[in-house]
């Protein structure tokens, strides 16, 4: 990204940022803003946020609609994203042209949030790892978007069949593209697990000293096949409401030697691990070819020691990534900004 423009989001009413192209440390007092820039950049990508989903919250008070405006560069060519966010719509544009289809300025904006939840992806539920297994797999695999959305829109009807008490007949005509749908994304995903995997590791144990692993969960047994179990589990799925078996039920199961990371791991560990995850996805984006990743990272060094926070840091910046880091508290990146092979641009929000 080598602009921003943001206009009437929350408290800040009208910014021009250039960026660096590598590392960008934005500081100020609590309450300046900080977060909310790093929520801009997000948004440009996603059109959505990251801290709650109504959007009538993000626009400044009294002010009619909120604007967030962006050039990317994909190869030698500048791209211009905006987004525009009035009452509860949203309207994306690119090149200046409205109608944007958000998967594309997805791909030209492939952003990875390090926020105050990022433990979440460790110490809660499988979600949030489902989530991102996902992000990177429709980054770096054509056809993984198009499997998705049919899958989804299977998996609706199938369970709105189920919740309307049809018959095993009806329920049953969803199996055979349910199951289409549900092997096209789970290769999909396996392999990019796949490559996700040697990288996650090597990055925890040097950030974490220790042996960290993952024990990848498709959503249904491995050796059975997946219209055996719907077939079998339908009274099950019944009374339930909803399809138990399939790729909407994936896990990383995350280990940290050998046992599972929710259950030993502390705070600062959890983090680590997390962090580990988010740099093994900018990884795969770059050896995959995707565009350039940009890292949003709110408060790093939190629930960090000193030396480990270092380490965490210098992790952030060998990554070929653009970096977004908000911070109250300078000091422990002076170390950062005084190596010679470090360009770091900082700012304040006051």
């Amino acid at each position: 990204m080598t602009e921003l423009k943001v206009r009437n989001l929350r408290a800040l009413e009208d910014i021009d940022l250039s960026p660096d192209g590598r590392v960008n440390l934005i500081t100020g007092h609590n309450g300046a803003g900080k977060t909310t820039v790093l929520e801009a950049i997000y948004l440009l990508s996603r059109g959505r946020s990251f801290r709650g989903s109504d959007l009538r919250q993000l626009v400044a008070h009294g002010k009619p609609a909120a604007a967030i405006g962006g050039t990317v560069v994909v190869g030698k060519a500048g791209r211009r994203l905006g987004l525009t966010i009035s009452g509860r719509s949203a309207r994306a544009r690119l090149d200046g042209a409205d109608g944007a289809r958000r998967p594309e300025i997805a791909r030209l904006l492939p952003v990875l949030n390090l926020d105050a939840r990022l433990m979440d992806l460790v110490d809660r539920g499988p979600e949030r790892r489902r989530l991102l297994l996902n992000w990177v797999t429709f980054h770096v695999e054509p056809g993984f978007n198009a499997a998705w959305r049919r899958f989804r829109r299977t998996l609706r009807q199938r369970n709105a069949s189920l919740r309307q008490g049809a018959a095993a007949k009806a329920v049953a005509a969803w199996d055979g593209e349910f199951c289409r749908a549900a092997l096209e994304m789970e290769a999909l995903r396996k392999a990019v697990a796949g490559r996700l995997r040697p990288r996650f590791a090597k990055t925890a144990a040097r950030l974490t000293g220790m042996r960290a692993d993952w024990d990848y969960h498709p959503g249904w047994p491995r050796e059975d096949s997946l219209e055996e179990i719907l077939r079998a589990g339908l009274d099950g799925d019944r009374r339930q409401g909803n399809t138990r078996f399939g790729p909407q039920r994936a896990d990383l199961v995350l280990r940290l030697e050998s046992r599972r990371a929710r259950y030993i791991a502390s705070r600062g560990q959890q983090k680590l691990l997390a962090s580990s995850l988010m740099l093994a996805a900018a990884e795969v984006l770059d050896a995959e070819g995707a565009n350039r990743p940009v890292l949003l990272v709110d408060e790093p060094l939190v629930e960090l020691d000193a030396d480990h926070g270092q380490e965490l840091l210098r992790a952030f910046v060998e990554r070929d990534a653009q970096i977004f880091i908000a911070a109250v508290d300078t000091a422990p990146f002076r170390q950062l900004m005084e190596a010679p092979e470090i360009r770091l641009k900082e700012g304040a929000l006051v």
